[in-house]
């Protein structure tokens, strides 16, 4: 899966204190703030394409996994965009998050 970069984006990285050798390695994702019209509360969209491996091991049955550090679930969003609406976007993909896990 690739973290995709696009215009208006603004970088998130590792958080302050981050210890990569006790914490994993953290990547860069790229996002977008907007207001949700029925809430009214800011929503940070990030954005990311599958890879062919990915999308391999999803046609054969696979799931998405979604990671939430804490202990409370937030309000979140997940979908699919369709290429139009990706090309429309400006999407650059720029790392890869890793392989499928098996």
């Amino acid at each position: 899966m690739k973290a995709c970069n696009f215009p208006g984006a603004r970088r998130i990285g590792a958080p302050r204190d981050w210890n990569a050798q006790l914490d994993g390695e953290v990547g860069t994702i790229f996002v977008t703030d907007a207001i949700d019209t029925l809430s009214g509360m800011n929503i940070m969209y990030s954005v990311y394409q599958p890879t062919s491996e990915d999308l391999a091991a999803l046609n054969a049955g696979g799931a998405i996994r979604l990671g939430i550090m804490g202990r409370s679930h937030p309000v979140f969003q997940l979908c699919v965009l369709n290429p139009s609406a990706c090309e429309q976007a400006g999407l650059e993909p720029m790392w890869d998050l890793g392989e499928p896990i098996g």
